[in-house]
């Protein structure tokens, strides 16, 4: 048995880690089912949701938490990423609460999959966006700029055209996404690039030569340099290590 299958086996419940979460005030943490139901979440969640104890989340969804627009964004997403089996990786939101406190978050969720390779719900956190010298209007423009830039997996943007979509200055752009990220623009668009390439690479058998051309590298020679530079494998070997094993035959 691989050792962690093995150090899994041997927990008296399943390793959520929503206990680890509880004591970070700035993060929420949740496990989805296929259905968006919460099956775990750390504390602070609960206590934005006005509730006492975070078990009275189990088994809503968003939208049954969260009333209003906040809850049908929410609900909405879950259903995009449990349906597309896309990751959402890292995007600038505006949540409002219950009682009308508001804040900027970063949120990433990753979909979760059963031993038969299907989609069997979801694991994310959103991080409070703690950044005192940034506008409101100019965070609210940048956050629409990010959401258009994922939602369009078929366009690479540059630095020039995000920077245009978020009314900035590349300059601009490029302080903010350091505040935020800790990464340059040009990381973050590179950075985005190597993730939906690695999900088309786990997920299909489409040619390399073809994910190259769709990430915007001119040529498989580039965009296998920059891919083992950035994840430390090839992109066939990343492919190979993520297949599927073929099912069991028996006699």
């Amino acid at each position: 048995m691989r050792p962690l299958a093995d150090f899994l086996a041997r927990l008296d419940r399943p390793l959520l880690c929503e206990d680890l979460f509880d004591g970070v005030p700035d993060t929420v943490f949740f496990v989805k089912d296929a259905g968006g139901r919460y099956v775990a979440a750390n504390q602070v969640l609960a206590e934005r949701a006005g509730l006492r104890r975070k078990e009275a989340l189990i088994g809503r969804t968003a939208d049954e938490v969260f009333p209003g627009e906040l809850g049908r964004r929410i609900a909405a997403q879950d259903r995009a990423i449990l349906g597309s089996a896309r990751a959402l990786k890292g995007e600038l939101e505006l949540h409002i609460y219950a009682d009308g406190r508001e804040g900027w978050c970063l949120t990433w969720k990753e979909p979760l999959f059963d031993r038969d390779g299907e989609v069997a719900g979801l694991i994310g956190l959103s991080r409070d966006l703690r950044s005192a010298n940034a506008a409101p209007d100019e965070t609210a423009c940048l956050s629409r700029a990010l959401q258009a830039v994922q939602s369009r997996p078929d366009v690479c943007p540059t630095v020039g055209a995000l920077a245009k979509l978020a009314g900035l200055t590349p300059f601009r752009l490029d302080q903010r996404l350091r505040a935020m990220f800790g990464i340059s623009a040009g990381q973050y668009l590179t950075r985005l690039r190597i993730d939906r390439a690695s999900a088309r690479l786990r997920h299909g058998d489409e040619p390399i030569s073809q994910i190259a051309l769709d990430s915007g590298y001119g040529d498989q020679t580039a965009f296998a340099r920059q891919f083992r530079k950035r994840v430390g494998l090839s992109p066939g070997a990343y492919r190979r290590l993520h297949a599927r094993p073929p099912p069991e035959t028996r006699p």
